[in-house]
Formats: C-alpha cells, sequence, structure tokens
C-alpha cells in the first residue's frame, strides 16, 4: 500500500488553512454522528461485580478500560472536557488525534476474538507508550483510539500520531504461529483551530479520520 511520506504529512499541515475561531469547521454530517454516539453513550450502565471488585479494583473498573488499561470512554471525554476548560483559560491549543485500527472486522472474523483482543492490547499499549503524562488518551469505541495533546496545535498533532502509525505498522501479531501485521488511520483537529466544544473537536477527527480510511487506510490526515 502507499503512504504519504512524513514529509508529505508535515507539509499538508504547513499549508493547513489559516487559524479559525469561529466555530466548528467541518462537515456537520459528521458531528451528528459523534453527537449521536455519545447520546448512545450516556445511557450506558456499567455493570460492575461487587462481591468481587473492591476498593481500588473498583475504582480502576470504573475509570479504565478493561483490555487496554487507558481511559474508558466516560472517563476520557470527562477529561476532555476539562483540558478544554483549561486551554479557554490560559488560552493555549488543543490537539485531538482519533485513530482506527483497519478492517479490524475483517480480522476478527478472520482470527476470532482472542486475537482480536491481543490487537487491542497491542495498540493500546502502543499509545500508551507514545505520548506525555500530560496528554490523555482512551479507548473511544470498540476498534477506536483517541488523545488528546495538551498545549499541541495541528501539527504537532500530526506529527505525533504519525509516530504512532508507524509504531503500529512496526508490530507483529502472531496467531496459529503465522504473523502479520497492522495499520491503522488517524484523523487530526485542534481546538480552538476547527471547534470550541469537545464533541465538535472529535466530530473534526472523526471525519478527517474517515477520509483516512477512505484513501486506504495507513495514514494519518489532518483537516
Amino acid at each position: 500500500m502507499e503512504n504519504e511520506s512524513f514529509t508529505d504529512l508535515v507539509k499538508q499541515v504547513k499549508e493547513h488553512r489559516e487559524l479559525v475561531s469561529s466555530g466548528y469547521t467541518g462537515d456537520k454530517q459528521y458531528l451528528e454522528k459523534v453527537r449521536e454516539f455519545e447520546r448512545a453513550q450516556a445511557t450506558v450502565t456499567q455493570q460492575v461485580n461487587l462481591s468481587i471488585a473492591r476498593g481500588e479494583d473498583l475504582e480502576k473498573l470504573a475509570l479504565l478500560d478493561s483490555l487496554t488499561d487507558l481511559y474508558n470512554h466516560r472517563t476520557f471525554v470527562k477529561e476532555l472536557k476539562s483540558e478544554l476548560g483549561r486551554a479557554r483559560r490560559y488560552k493555549h491549543s488543543v490537539a485531538l488525534s482519533l485513530m482506527s485500527i483497519d478492517h479490524f472486522s475483517d480480522l476478527c472474523k478472520q482470527y476470532g476474538n482472542l486475537t482480536a483482543e491481543a490487537i487491542l492490547k497491542i495498540v493500546g499499549n502502543v499509545v500508551g507508550h507514545s505520548i506525555r503524562e500530560v496528554d490523555i488518551s482512551g479507548r473511544y469505541d470498540a476498534h477506536q483510539f483517541i488523545i488528546a495533546l495538551s498545549k499541541t496545535g495541528i501539527s504537532g498533532g500530526a506529527i505525533v500520531s504519525e509516530r504512532i502509525r508507524q509504531r503500529i505498522a512496526a508490530q507483529a501479531v502472531t496467531h496459529n504461529w503465522q504473523s502479520f501485521s497492522l495499520t491503522a488511520s488517524f484523523g487530526v483537529a485542534a481546538y480552538p483551530e476547527q471547534a470550541v466544544e469537545y464533541d465538535e473537536l472529535i466530530g473534526c477527527a472523526f471525519e478527517a479520520m474517515e477520509r483516512a480510511a477512505a484513501r486506504g487506510g495507513d495514514r494519518v490526515l489532518a483537516l
């Protein structure tokens, strides 16, 4: 698969349109998809087996995704809102990167659930070890991961995403003594360039991610 070079990525970001602070700049159909998903997530009740989960275990289950040990969706959104609040107060940027594992449903069908879980753990580990302590990472949906980069603009967000993309592509997954590699599609947006509200920011990143996947995947795109 032919990929955009790192130089092309940096050039794309440098040629990005000038700062827009008036509001959401993406396609509203993607924003509505994000808002529908957020509404659905708000109705989900986490079920915890209280007979075996006590103290710190219960707190961990409430905050983290049990498979990847990254923040779960609910916790990530809460932390993102707080980060955007700090960004408004101190007038700094926040970059958001939303990534999807390419062809994940096909991988599940071909290799089974255990290998699919191993894939998610591998990608979660790469994500968690590729960001700073001040940054926020989470599992956004079944095969999607999300990162908020504090005090980072669109260029920095694209560079970090490209680094993670390369590290994911370098991973080898073994199934029945056969190894295969992974790829992922990334969409990058930034506050306040593309959006000022959390769901609008996710909507912009989601649109860029969908476009990256439509171009064949295994690439980073910024609106």
